[in-house]
């Protein structure tokens, strides 16, 4: 047999074993702490349905000031997000892009924090592919990129009037899976925001570089030992220290592996133990103490509508139909691909790790015809803007610094929760100056974790940094740390640009 056969099949012999390590592991813990066997009450059971009825029913308001909207894509899938604007206005554009295992419903305390732009932007919150209320995808790798760069457009195009596209500006927040196809689109499709604003996860791109950093040095320095073992003995236990921060990000993302495991096994992950696995991530997300945590509203947000919601409808709209005859254009509902995650809650968790497998965050994308159209058309139109604000390079970076692959071209603000459970800062973000792009800084939250949206004490410094660019009014300042720092004492400059 061809060595490389070997090579090969001993990986992914090691691959799936360590994934299912993992599943054994994550289950041995749901028995240990009790969760495992702990079943809902009436009580719970009535709560949720309660709180799916109040995210979920197409007819009534989700948050206070929003409502349900469905954005149709070219592919005939529809993405469902809510807004508080119904009507294009010439105040700032923000739209929130969310990440596992949650949905455009995890923003529901970040827009009650003070500083948030309620009243002088247009908020809007969509919901992933295979997430919530939108339909699922066949595969979650670059169609991805393609959906949300079609929903940015549209969103452009419906929220903001032609009138006001030089004065009015588009950000992007990102959490979690959000922040990493945050950082792909800023990457890549640099023209659809004026600014990201991306927190707790990696830059793929930077996390490989890492990767790749840390097993050459670990390499060269046990070439060493194994040149002479008695003389460079110590070269040994150097060459395992090297490996120690991949080790541990390994460990930390021990989760992703077992996603990978075979479907069944997958579902049963999500579901086992009165689904302890979500609880347990949710659950986490608020940390011991807070009282904001309740069980049934965090899964109510985790696993989208049930049936009972998808046999609701948004409010019917009165129009004219082409011959200018007034109408009643029907309310829109629920894909059929929703129902078959709310009546399978193992086929929504399957969804949802769809994104780990399929290679959203990391496999090569090849932009459709008209996806290239729109971006060009969005550049275009920033290189013609009277506005020097506007007019933005399609690359930001100096022509004479060597690019990274992967390098930002679009100004991007990274907020990093320090205690993160699952990316540690020698991988996800030891070296991210190198890949910003102008206008870019980089601020740690050295008491939070990787849940900054939802964190009391993170809320506050996300949400300042969000008023701060897109508030009706907006104020010059020098520096967006400084500006964290009033809210988050603390808060530490990692890279500027």
């Amino acid at each position: 047999m061809d060595s490389n056969v070997i090579v090969l099949l001993l990986r992914r012999v090691s691959f799936y074993s360590f994934g299912f390590f993992n599943w054994c592991l994550f289950l041995g813990l749901f028995i240990k702490n009790g969760t495992f066997f702990k079943k809902d009450t009436e009580q719970d059971e009535l709560q949720f349905a309660i709180e799916r009825d109040r995210f979920w029913n197409l007819a009534k308001a989700p948050l206070p000031g929003f409502k349900h909207y469905f954005h149709n894509l070219r592919n005939d899938l529809k993405l469902h997000y809510i807004s508080n604007r119904a009507t294009p206005s010439r105040d700032n554009l923000v739209i929130f892009i969310h990440g596992f295992p949650d949905s455009s419903m995890m923003w529901r305390h970040l827009m009650q924090e003070p500083a948030m732009p309620v009243r002088d932007a247009t908020l809007v919150c969509v919901d992933l592919p295979g997430y919530g209320g939108s339909d699922s995808f066949k595969k979650y790798d670059t169609e991805v990129l393609e959906a949300l760069t079609e929903f940015v457009v549209a969103m452009r195009d419906k929220y903001i009037p032609p009138e006001a596209s030089e004065d009015t500006n588009t950000f992007i927040v990102g959490h979690d899976w959000g922040c990493v196809l945050g950082f792909r689109l800023a990457a890549e499709a640099s023209s659809l925001a004026d600014r990201f604003i991306l927190t707790n996860a990696p830059h793929v791109e930077l996390a490989f570089a890492n990767k790749d950093r840390i097993l050459n040095s670990a390499s060269k320095i046990f070439k060493q030992f194994k040149h002479a073992p008695k003389q460079n003995f110590g070269c040994l236990s150097k060459a395992f220290h090297a490996l120690k921060p991949l080790m541990l990000q390994t460990m930390l993302m021990g989760y992703i592996f077992a996603f990978h495991l075979p479907a069944a096994l997958v579902k049963y992950l999500g579901t086992a133990g009165n689904y302890s696995f979500v609880r347990g991530a949710n659950r986490s997300a608020y940390g011991k103490g807070p009282k904001e945590y309740h069980a049934q509203e965090c899964m109510a947000s985790s696993f989208g509508p049930g049936p009972e919601e998808c046999k609701t409808s948004t409010s019917a709209v009165i129009g004219t139909n082409g011959n200018g005859v007034n109408g009643e254009k029907h309310g829109e509902t629920y894909g059929s691909s929703v129902l078959e995650r709310a009546k399978s809650p193992g086929e929504a968790f399957w969804n949802m790790t769809g994104y780990y497998r399929d290679g959203a965050g990391w496999r090569p994308w090849t932009k459709s015809l008209e996806t290239i159209t729109d971006l060009y058309a969005l550049e275009t139109s920033a290189s013609e803007s009277s506005s020097p604000g506007r007019r933005r390079s399609s690359v930001s970076n100096s022509l004479f610094v060597n690019q990274y692959k992967g390098s930002l071209h679009a100004p991007t603000c990274v907020l990093w929760g320090e205690k993160d459970q699952a990316c540690s800062r020698p991988i996800c973000l030891d070296g991210i100056g190198d890949y910003l792009a102008k206008d870019s800084e980089v601020t740690l939250l050295p008491r939070s974790g990787h849940w900054t949206p939802v964190q009391s004490n993170a809320r506050p410094a996300l949400a300042t940094v969000i008023g701060l660019f897109a508030e009706r009014a907006a104020k010059p300042f020098a520096m967006v740390t400084a500006e964290v720092q009033k809210v988050y004492d603390g808060a530490v400059l990692v890279a500027k640009k």
